[in-house]
């Protein structure tokens, strides 16, 4: 076996949360992670070698990511205190606050969700000569998820266990192809990719998945649309069970749930349920029924094609073409083809209304739109489908406003994920010394970090605004569209505000308690003076010679950014590009600074002071102004709410986040002329 068929590789292995262990205040629960048992690979039987030696530990330093189905999109919080023990590798599972990860903390709190998947690469690997076991003898986690059933539930408990694949296109035929990411050895021959077609082709043929991973993103679905049933009784859990258990899609579950909330529907514990599975599985039957009972209305749900998830879709772009703020010209023309392009928003609420089963007849323009408000929908259960419309296209509106903001401050800054608003200690990563001379059979020294650390602590900002009943009947686009827009500039403003604002404000350094440009920093220029090539070329000497916090290292730290008010710009890319010192003039002296930083101009410097001028290591060389963020989140956060102050949908933009300086040594600040 060739060590790149399964070294780099990412596997999987599912175990079962221990609940006993759960702390509600804290939103934790322990978790052995990984265990020796053997799993069946497409190699052979692997078993991964639990001792402190053969687990890389250096990505969980800080707390593994942990995820909901393996779903980057999906954080739900961290994994701490990961380390091996009793052959087991074990850590604590720390629940965010963001609403996805409450959700699943919740089902793992009452017992709905049960199993923990690690995520893992091999890095060395051992084989057995009389059998087709391997040992794996090095191998790094660099993620845990919280998983609803195991990829494998033939297998059972703690023996589940996937093989990504990666599907290449071919570029001559246009086919779709597995490419091999190992193979299995027998003898010498090795197996070519007959196995892994096997495996696509048993995928393909289970409903409409062509992947592993779509399969769980259904079971996710699913989750997600019993989510504000689950407190109405047993029959409502019980059923999501069985359907994930089934492996049933997210539109048969929708069709099994409406049976049951109509009371027509046994308990699917029940042998009788059994009777029920035929008309689950017919995919295309198309299920459009409306009942009262008891005084309620029993919404539509459509099984097969989705056409609610397809009506939202196709509405918010139509309403984000209209606005102008969706501009790609494949939904442009994807629009075009529907009715709802031209529709006017009482248009659409009408159409709404009606694929509800809701008659209109009668009911005048501003009654239209509050009933569609307020009509209740399958898709989002606990609020109204066209009021999700509206949402989805204020959150795109918001986002495209935060994302085409002219900001400057991530060029030059670096990012980190904040789990929570509690003080933040950061340690000061050029305090780590020069390496130790060792001599043969000498002892190797621990390197440590300096007690001084510098500090973040997330705060929260934000606005509510609101779409009223008399803004839709007219028609006004920019209640959703301009005004969501706006606030996602403004978000964005907030952020750069803060990372800017550390320069401005020049705050004090934990480290020494002396501000963050000083004399004693070295990182002050002792006069003002306008940026040519001798000052610059100053700075760099400066930032150069800067030592580590015991003073014994020096760190040569090179500048990567001239920092410069708008009213400087000019000056900054002449020197950035000039031939020749600009000072001096051209074919005298070469501008040996040529290439050599790049400007970077901001307006908030010119209100601050248009003559002072900063430099800026590059963030991946050492830490100097640090931006956070709760959980990652680097875009607002849009909530809604039925409006009953406002006739109407309210809306709150939240956005947590924070900066500060981190290392004084990696910038350097003129005065200016």
């Amino acid at each position: 076996m060739k060590p790149q068929d399964i070294l780099g590789l990412e596997y999987e292995r599912v175990l079962t949360l221990d609940r006993q262990g759960i702390n509600e205040e804290r939103r934790t629960v322990p978790a052995a992670l990984s265990s020796e048992i053997e799993v069946k690979r497409f190699f052979g039987s692997e078993v991964l070698v639990h001792t402190p030696e053969a687990v890389n530990l250096e990505r969980a330093g800080d707390g593994l990511p942990m995820l909901f189905g393996h779903d980057q999109d999906q954080p739900i919080g961290l994994v701490e205190d990961v380390r091996v023990e009793d052959d087991k590798l074990r850590g604590t599972l720390r629940f965010s606050q963001n609403p996805r990860a409450t959700e699943i903390w919740n089902d793992v709190r009452d017992g709905f969700l049960k199993n923990i998947s690690i995520g893992y690469r091999i890095n060395k690997f051992e084989e057995e000569d009389s059998s087709d076991l391997v040992r794996v003898t090095e191998w790094t986690p660099f993620e845990a998820s919280v998983v609803t059933v195991p990829a494998d539930h033939t297998v059972g408990v703690n023996r589940s266990t996937t093989l990504k694949e990666e599907t290449a296109m071919s570029k001559e035929t246009g086919e779709s192809q597995i490419a091999t990411r190992g193979q299995k050895s027998e003898g010498d021959a090795p197996v070519n990719v007959v196995e892994f077609n096997e495996v696509r082709d048993q995928a393909l043929q289970e409903g409409e998945a062509r992947a592993q991973e779509k399969l769980r993103k259904r079971i996710q679905e699913i989750d997600t649309l019993f989510a504000p049933f689950l407190s109405k009784g047993q029959k409502f859990r019980s059923l999501r069970d069985e359907l994930v258990r089934r492996g049933q899609t997210a539109e048969q579950g929708r069709e099994a749930l409406l049976k049951l909330w109509a009371g027509d529907e046994p308990d699917p514990v029940d042998a009788s349920y059994e009777q029920a599975e035929g008309s689950m599985n017919s995919r295309e039957e198309q299920v459009q029924t409306t009942r009262t009972q008891q005084g309620r209305r029993v919404d539509r749900i459509s099984g097969g094609e989705d056409a609610g998830e397809k009506m939202i879709r196709g509405m918010t772009q139509c309403l984000l073409i209209r606005s102008g703020l969706l501009k790609d010209e494949e939904a442009i023309a994807e629009a075009r083809k529907s009715e709802w392009l031209s529709s006017s928003c009482v248009d659409l609420a009408r159409h709404y209304l009606v694929s509800r089963g809701v008659s209109v007849s009668g009911m005048n323009r501003s009654a239209i739109i509050g009933a569609a408000i307020t009509t209740r929908g399958l898709i989002s259960h606990s609020s109204s489908d066209f009021a999700d419309i509206l949402q989805d296209a204020a959150n795109k509106s918001l986002g495209i406003g935060y994302n085409e903001a002219p900001e400057t401050w991530n060029l030059w800054c670096s990012t980190i994920n904040i789990p929570d608003f509690k003080v933040m200690n950061v340690p000061n990563m050029s305090a780590f010394g020069d390496l130790d001379l060792v001599y043969e059979d000498g002892e190797y020294k621990y390197g440590t970090y300096s007690d001084k650390k510098e500090t973040l602590q997330l705060a929260t900002y934000g606005k509510l605004f609101s779409i009223s009943r008399q803004a839709l009947v007219n028609d006004d686009l920019n209640a959703f569209t301009r005004v969501p827009n706006g606030m996602g500039r403004a978000a964005a403003r907030q952020v750069g505000d803060l990372a800017w604002g550390v320069l401005i404000n020049n705050p004090n350094m934990n480290e020494d308690g002396v501000a963050l440009f000083a004399a004693g920093h070295n990182n002050l220029a002792a006069s003002g003076a306008a940026p040519s090539v001798d000052t610059i070329d100053a700075a760099r000497t400066a930032m150069a010679t800067q030592t580590d916090p015991s003073g014994s290292a020096v760190l040569n730290i090179p500048p990567s950014y001239l920092l410069v008010p708008r009213a400087l710009e000019g000056k900054g890319m002449q020197i950035q590009n000039a031939e020749f010192d600009p000072a001096i003039g051209s074919g005298v002296a070469p501008n040996f600074l040529r290439g050599t930083f790049q400007t970077i101009a901001e307006a908030r410097l010119d209100a601050d002071n248009a003559a002072k001028w900063y430099m800026a290591a590059s963030p991946s060389l050492i830490d100097t102004v640090t931006v956070g963020f709760l959980d990652g989140q680097q875009t607002p956060y849009l909530e809604t709410q039925n409006g009953w102050s406002v006739d109407g949908v309210a809306y709150k933009v939240r956005m947590d986040a924070a900066a500060a300086p981190m290392d004084f040594r990696g910038l350097y600040s003129n005065p200016g002329a």
